[in-house]
This record gives C-alpha cells, sequence and structure tokens, in this order.
C-alpha cells in the first residue's frame, strides 16, 4: 500500500481523528510500561499505526478498493484490541485504557462494517 499524505477531508474525518487518538493514546500507554513489556507495547502502537494508514484509505474519496481497506482496518483494530488487554494493567490512569478501548471499538466498528462518507456537496 504506497503511502498518501491525508488531506484535509481525510484528517477532518472522525475516523481518521478516532484512529490518531487511538495511536497517541497506545504512545503514552507505551512509554509507561516496564521496560519487559516495551516490545509488546510496541507492537501495540504499530497496529494502531497501520490502523491509522487503513482509516485514511477508508475515508479518502480517491482511494482504490474500499473493500480491502475496510478488512485491514477490521483487521488491525482486532489486533490491537488483542494486543492491548495485558498491556491495561500498566496504564497509569484506569481511564486512558477506557478511552483507547473505546477508540479501537470505533476502528473495528468502521472496518467491520463499512464507513459513510459524507458527500463532498453535503455542508460541513
Amino acid at each position: 500500500m504506497p503511502k498518501i499524505s491525508p488531506r484535509k477531508e481525510v484528517t477532518d474525518h472522525p475516523l481518521y481523528r478516532a484512529a490518531m487518538a487511538a495511536q497517541h493514546l497506545a504512545y503514552q500507554l507505551m512509554r509507561g510500561v516496564p521496560p519487559e513489556h516495551k516490545a509488546a507495547a510496541t507492537r501495540l502502537h504499530a497496529s494502531l499505526v497501520h490502523a491509522t494508514t487503513y482509516a485514511a484509505y477508508v475515508v479518502d474519496p480517491d482511494a482504490p478498493d474500499k473493500e480491502a481497506q475496510r478488512a485491514g482496518l477490521a483487521g488491525t483494530a482486532a489486533r490491537a484490541k488483542e494486543q492491548l488487554e495485558p498491556l491495561a494493567q500498566f496504564a497509569a490512569d484506569a481511564r486512558d485504557v477506557e478511552k483507547l478501548s473505546e477508540k479501537i471499538s470505533e476502528l473495528s466498528s468502521a472496518g467491520g462494517k463499512g464507513v459513510i462518507l459524507p458527500s463532498s456537496s453535503s455542508p460541513r
């Protein structure tokens, strides 16, 4: 999958914002885990980086093969959910884990059932 530079219509989309928020929360969690769990936390963060890329393609009106992008998003979100479970105990604030779980669920849901893109002619 080639790297695209997200346009404003992509970066303003709630799905893309949810993916970026999840990525940030995972990074914060990664910073606080004990050294022996850093690799697992890094894998969680990497999964959410991939989810952000898929989310960008899902919401970009010019990106090809939306079904493959949604499947990729659902898969990486499912992987992130599995990866989060053993790391949740290391969070400095349990609310961060709740927020991250919510964001991952949003990504999983969007990947599983598809995303309705706002039309370019609709008011914002």
